[in-house]
């Protein structure tokens, strides 16, 4: 019996020790995790620290100091500017008084909604074309990306206004689209049809001008399908049509939305866009907090209709995709 009681007590002695030493290891282990987790996080930081600055410094500070500018009125003077504060009173200019500014954002905003759906279309079939297997595929999708080198606000303007216009005070075209528009009339097509049309053909040079970004963003989302997928669809009999619809379709969505904010933003931020124009000739004339106004109420437009696209948008891929 003494024997059974000792050799319990060592037992509960070897377990306790055993015990603390696993507790000892533990909070070793932990220790350790901690400190790299520590690590990992101070390097996280210093990697974002350049975009924090940035958008401190580059972003943030300057947003806010166009945000007073919209409430003053600002004059030039010997000692530099005079900041005179005003309220809302630009904001009411903006809104009441000024009859170009709203007649812009209302037309920006109708062109968007038949072009971005061009660009991303035209974008999506060129990429098709470019994934495939061709003498010189190389080379062509250089020449496609080669405006997104070139095509800056002031070169493209440059060559659409003085290479590619059709004459002094008309919009740039690489098409005359006087046949179109009376062969479109007597087919007997109403006339905000018919001048839809014929801008969008028009300003195909410009389109396909705009669309090397979203080229290159859909023709690396179709490689990143594996063949795999399409090999089992064929085994499967599924045609080339449903090939595209149940699998191409679905995986890039993602990157469809991606194209269709970016085109949206790329299309409002253009030089050639009237409330750019607008802004620009404001500055030329020496009302910097008009200006600043007129911007500040784009950016909060524009901001807006992003959000609303990435939400309506971003459901529907997501269900596609699930």
């Amino acid at each position: 019996m003494e024997k059974n009681t000792a050799t319990n007590t060592n037992i509960q002695k070897v377990e306790k020790r055993t015990g603390r030493k696993r507790r000892n290891v533990e909070r070793r282990s932990c220790g350790r995790k901690s400190g790299l987790m520590e690590r990992q996080s101070g390097n996280g930081w210093f990697f974002i620290a350049p975009w924090l600055i940035g958008f401190v410094y580059f972003f943030a500070v300057p947003l806010v100091k166009s945000l007073y500018y919209t409430f003053t009125k600002i004059t030039i003077t010997n000692d530099g500017l005079e900041f005179q504060w005003v309220g809302p009173e630009n904001y009411l200019t903006a809104f009441t008084v000024d009859p170009d500014f709203v007649r812009a954002i209302f037309s920006s905003i109708g062109s968007i909604i038949y072009q971005v759906p061009i660009i991303v279309f035209f974008s999506l079939f060129i990429a098709l074309i470019l994934k495939q297997d061709f003498h010189g595929k190389t080379l062509m999708r250089s020449i496609f990306f080669l405006p997104v080198i070139i095509s800056s606000g002031v070169v493209i303007t440059i060559l659409k206004e003085n290479v590619f216009a059709t004459g002094v005070g008309q919009t740039s075209s690489l098409f005359q689209t006087g046949v179109i528009t009376e062969l479109l009339v007597k087919s007997g097509m109403g006339m905000p049809l018919v001048k839809m049309i014929t801008t969008t053909v028009g300003q195909i040079f410009d389109l396909t001008w705009r669309s090397g970004v979203q080229i290159l963003l859909l023709l690396s989302a179709l490689h990143n399908i594996p063949d795999s997928m399409y090999e089992a669809a064929r085994m499967e009999g599924a045609t080339e049509w449903e090939t595209f619809w149940k699998i191409t379709f679905v995986l890039i969505s993602p990157t469809l939305i991606m194209t269709i904010i970016y085109s949206i933003i790329d299309y409002f931020t253009d030089y050639s866009n009237k409330v750019m124009r607008m802004i620009v000739t404001y500055v030329n004339q020496g009302r910097y907090e008009y200006s600043t106004t007129i911007s500040i109420i784009y950016f909060a437009v524009v901001l807006l209709l992003i959000l609303f696209a990435d939400k309506v948008l971003s459901k529907r891929a997501y269900s596609a995709v699930n």
